[in-house]
């Protein structure tokens, strides 16, 4: 149960902290910004769900829980990381696309 409750209670609030970060930098929330979110909680909760899969895989076979917290986050950490990085890489450029194009995505 606390494997759901964590995500219950931290996408809540990590939408509310986006939506006052938006409104306090000026940006207006439209279309683009709600698809950004959407596709941000998604990797969050994606990234979430590979970790406790892990840990809990662990803790199956036997290790102590905080052993297997630790032994599986190593585990899966870099390859974690490194997708949620090359998932950054792919929409860097839409922040210097120029013109009416432009315009949408800054």
């Amino acid at each position: 149960i606390r494997a759901t409750l964590i995500p219950a209670v931290t996408v809540p609030v990590a939408l509310v902290g986006s939506f006052m970060f938006l409104l306090a930098m000026g940006y207006s929330i439209n279309l683009l910004t709600l698809l950004a979110l959407v596709l941000a909680i998604g990797l969050v909760v994606d990234d979430a769900i590979v970790m406790l899969e892990n840990i809990h895989r662990r803790i199956e076979l036997g290790e102590p829980p905080l052993l297997a917290a630790y032994r599986g986050a190593r585990e899966v950490g870099f390859a974690i990381i490194a997708t949620t990085l090359v998932l950054i890489s792919v929409f860097v450029p839409l922040v210097f696309m120029e013109g009416r194009i432009g315009a949408l995505f800054t």
